[in-house]
């Protein structure tokens, strides 16, 4: 028995037709579109798959370029900027473990060019020549004593800021070689600083004592150098430090650079941002661990030659606190834009943490409004542009912090906390209007 659906078949051709055309017309996309004619179909937009890999490359790039920048910024301002250098050096002068091997160099020195025992025996009538050994060790010990006491003087901690800043273009014998001024460094990779005028205010207050057992020697005979640093690759350091001085003004740009690119060709630029700046910071770890590495190295080398570890290592890290801190600086920094780009990302706790934000700042607001503070009403201004506010804070934050001169991690800390601030000034003065039953108007 036939249904219904076969005799409307039957009785309407123009049905049975269409039926029978429906599998082809459904074939055709867009063919029973409105306006009887086939839709537009919107094209896909390709994927940049080329893309990925050079935003890897420039990652990478990024990565590898963020140590040598750091040293040879460091290395170039070190060199041209007295004040820096000054700044630099000056604890050494008040180290106790420097003194004292600066003490021992000068006191050797001075016996070395004293036959001290035999100036003793002259002195001693024949019963007495017995004493000459302990009298010279007696001797040798006040001299070292006296020695140390001029370290330790106030007049000395000047004399050592004012030599080191009257000597600071000589800081480039470092690293080409030469022989002349108070810090040098030899044929051997030795760096040593001249301190003659310690072993003459040394020679003058045993004089004074009555003591003038070292009163004829002549000044080139105690320069009182002292050998902070030796390493036959000292050489190496200096060509490698030619080349890279040259680019020192272009490698920051090179670097921000590679990261900015990175960013730019990445699919999800806020996830660029992440990785950017998770390289960033990878490479400021990398040069940490290299000034780790280093200074094993150092002490390895110093000790071998004669001075003292626990002088030694003051030494190195007194030269390299700055650079360290300049590790320490990019270390937050990158920190700072991680937190920055996860709270601004889709993730459940940035939604919550930018809800939480908004509806504090909304209380704020009504509270505000109902104490009748118009002052603090919402700014038309602020209301329309917040977007481009909160950029614009952004941009600058970052802008001075690039152009900031050697910024300590308290400077990023405080520069954040600023931005922060401005932040919440936006969110406030841009807040919606409230109406007049006291509610907040339905956004998106």
């Amino acid at each position: 028995m036939a249904d219904g659906t076969d005799i409307e078949r039957r009785n309407d051709p123009d049905l049975g037709t269409l039926n029978a055309e429906a599998p082809r017309i459904g074939a055709r996309p867009g063919a029973l579109e409105p306006n009887g004619g086939p839709s537009e179909a919107t094209p896909k937009k390709p994927e940049r798959r080329g893309h990925r890999f050079w935003a890897a490359v420039l990652l990478v790039l990024g990565f590898l370029l963020t140590p040598i920048t750091i040293v040879v910024l460091f290395a170039h301002t070190e060199i041209t900027d007295t004040g820096r250098y000054v700044a630099t050096v000056k604890p050494l002068a008040r180290d106790p473990a420097v003194q004292r091997y600066t003490a021992d160099r000068v006191t050797t020195r001075l016996f070395e060019n004293v036959d001290v025992n035999q100036y003793v025996k002259q002195a001693l009538p024949d019963r007495a020549q017995v004493l000459a050994g302990p009298l010279t060790s007696a001797l040798r010990s006040f001299t070292h004593e006296a020695t140390l006491r001029v370290l330790q003087s106030n007049a000395f901690q000047t004399l050592w800021v004012e030599a080191n800043r009257g000597a600071h273009r000589q800081i480039n014998n470092l690293l080409t070689g030469s022989k002349s001024g108070t810090v040098s460094a030899n044929s051997n990779g030795a760096v040593t600083v001249d301190l003659s005028a310690v072993a003459q205010r040394v020679k003058q207050r045993l004089e004074d004592t009555g003591i003038g057992v070292f009163s004829k020697i002549p000044v080139d005979k105690v320069s009182g150098k002292v050998t902070i640093f030796q390493s036959k690759e000292l050489y190496k350091v200096r060509r490698g430090y030619r080349a890279l001085n040259r680019i020192a003004f272009v490698l920051p740009f090179l670097v921000f650079g590679s990261f900015a690119g990175a960013i730019f060709l990445s699919k999800n630029r806020r996830r660029g941002f992440v990785k950017a700046a998770v390289a960033f910071t990878l490479g400021g770890l990398v040069l940490a661990a290299l000034l780790s590495v280093a200074r094993g190295a150092y002490l390895g080398e110093a000790t071998s030659n004669g001075i003292p570890h626990d002088a030694a290592a003051t030494v190195y890290d007194t030269f390299v606190r700055l650079l360290q801190t300049s590790v320490r600086s990019v270390l937050a920094f990158s920190i700072g834009v991680v937190v920055v780009a996860v709270l601004a990302g889709p993730s459940r706790l940035a939604v919550w943490f930018r809800t939480t934000v908004r509806r504090g700042v909304l209380w704020a607001g009504r509270q505000s409004d109902a104490a009748g503070w118009t002052v603090l009403g919402p700014i038309a201004l602020v209301v329309a542009h917040k977007r481009g506010m909160r950029i614009a804070v952004g941009a600058v934050a970052f802008a001075v912090l690039f152009l900031w001169d050697r910024p300590t991690p308290m400077v990023v800390f405080w520069l954040a906390v600023l931005a922060v601030v401005m932040l919440a000034l936006i969110e406030f003065f841009g807040r919606e209007q409230l109406s007049v039953g006291g509610a907040a108007p339905a956004g998106p």
